[in-house]
């Protein structure tokens, strides 16, 4: 999984793209794990089931605030799992306009099914951080929250700032 950035002077720069590979990597050997306990569903939709089998019915709307995702993103893999007759959609009976997303008899025998495999991932994950030294899970939430607080733009904004006045005190010297 090396790639040209992996190597380069600037590698620091592009550590989107390094976890998007990692992230992609997860959900490629996610589908295997999925497969392996015969559950057809695409990886990146098992939140959503997780979450309408441990809430009960559930919108869209909830989905995507409960796992932080665009509305869009989420509405796209409920879509798949609508189709897929694991989810099916009704009227919220006490406001018209809301639509509760449940799971179906196909979608109860995948929810089981995933809480079994996805603690078992869950100790697999933990063993796999030990491996590598790191508490991926921790280390990615104190960065969103770092980012949240100052940005990159900020942050870039005040790197510049320090090597121009490093830049200044050289020069006067």
């Amino acid at each position: 999984m090396k790639g040209h950035l992996d190597d380069h002077p600037l590698e620091g720069a592009f550590l989107a793209n390094r976890m998007d590979r990692v992230a992609d990597l997860i959900v490629a050997q996610g589908k295997d794990l999925l497969a392996d306990i015969g559950v057809d569903v695409p990886p990146r939709a098992v939140s959503a089931i997780l979450i309408i089998g441990e809430n009960g019915a559930v919108s869209t709307a909830d989905i995507a605030e409960m796992l932080d995702q665009q509305h869009q993103v989420t509405t796209q893999r409920i879509e798949l799992l609508i189709t897929d007759e694991i989810v099916v959609r009704t009227p919220d009976p006490s406001d018209r306009r809301r639509k509760l997303l449940t799971l179906t008899k196909k979608g109860r025998e995948h929810y089981a099914a995933l809480r079994q495999r996805l603690e078992t991932a869950a100790q697999v994950f933990d063993e796999l951080c030990e491996e590598v030294g790191c508490d991926l899970p921790r280390v990615l939430s104190e960065m969103a929250a770092a980012l949240n607080t100052r940005s990159l733009l900020d942050r870039t904004h005040d790197v510049e700032s320090r090597k121009s006045r490093r830049k200044t005190r050289t020069k006067g010297q």
